[in-house]
């Protein structure tokens, strides 16, 4: 039984819609490495902001996240909090974070996560953050967090799962 012209042209465009959608519009990819769901939170200008992301690494060899940049902080720098005794504790990571080969490392609340020093302006909810991450290699990849209250669905992850 043929399908009517109608229902194949709708066949045809799911078809295409699926095969571009695995990467979501606010994700990015660089080679085998992609980003999902950049986020960040709402902050005032000349304070301190947070970033958050998701890196997976679909490679088979590491790749090595070296730092960030970006035209709305004075300088990003690459942190991880961790519980120790009962104390929050955060340390920068001057030598990067490694992405295993096909892994992923979460940077989320409680753990790995960019502090943007120094804001040249407030950052509202629904605004955007251009970012420029640094990877080993020279390699570069453009990103924009999302200012928003509370984080992505799927990017609830708990300090233990952070990687």
């Amino acid at each position: 039984m043929k399908a009517p012209p109608i229902a194949a042209c709708a066949l045809a465009a799911v078809a295409v819609l699926l095969a571009a959608a695995p990467v979501r519009a606010a994700d990015a990819k660089l080679g085998a490495v992609t980003v999902l769901q950049p986020w960040s939170r709402p902050a005032q200008a000349g304070m301190n902001g947070v970033g958050f992301l998701t890196i997976a690494n679909a490679g088979k060899t590491p790749v090595t996240l070296k730092g960030a940049q970006s035209p709305a902080a004075g300088k990003i720098e690459i942190h991880q909090s961790a519980m120790a005794d009962g104390v929050m504790t955060m340390r920068r990571q001057d030598a990067g974070v490694v992405i295993p080969p096909g892994g992923e490392v979460a940077f989320a609340p409680g753990g790995y996560h960019f502090m943007l020093l120094g804001l040249k302006r407030a950052q509202g909810p629904g605004q955007k953050v251009p970012v420029t991450l640094l990877f080993d290699k020279g390699r570069k990849l453009q990103v924009e967090l999302t200012v928003q209250l509370a984080p992505p669905p799927a990017a609830r992850a708990m300090p233990e799962h952070a990687h």
